[in-house]
């Protein structure tokens, strides 16, 4: 979605969305039309908002964020090592 859409949905300001995506806590992807953000963008700055809300200084945002990202990627990690065991059980059950 293009910034203006985004704005909206996410119901900040657009002096803000240029903050957050200075400070990296929005990546939108880069296009010929401009900024495109996704999804996940829009999941971001509603959490980001609601830190700011529960009095989350500014400085502190980046270190939650940090801790939530790291939370995902393991269960990402954990997600394709119970894969991998599952297919390594199946095969042996077949031999």
């Amino acid at each position: 979605m293009q910034s203006r859409t985004f704005i909206l949905q996410a119901r900040i300001e657009i002096e803000e969305l240029e903050t957050w995506c200075a400070e990296g806590w929005l990546l939108p992807r880069a296009t010929e039309a401009g900024r495109e953000f996704s999804d996940i963008d829009l999941a971001r700055a509603h959490f980001i908002r609601d830190l700011l809300n529960l009095g989350v200084n500014r400085e502190g945002v980046p270190i939650v964020l940090d801790l939530v990202d790291q939370i995902h990627g393991l269960r990402r990690v954990t997600r394709d090592l119970m894969d991998t065991v599952k297919a390594l059980q199946q095969e042996r059950g077949a031999k």
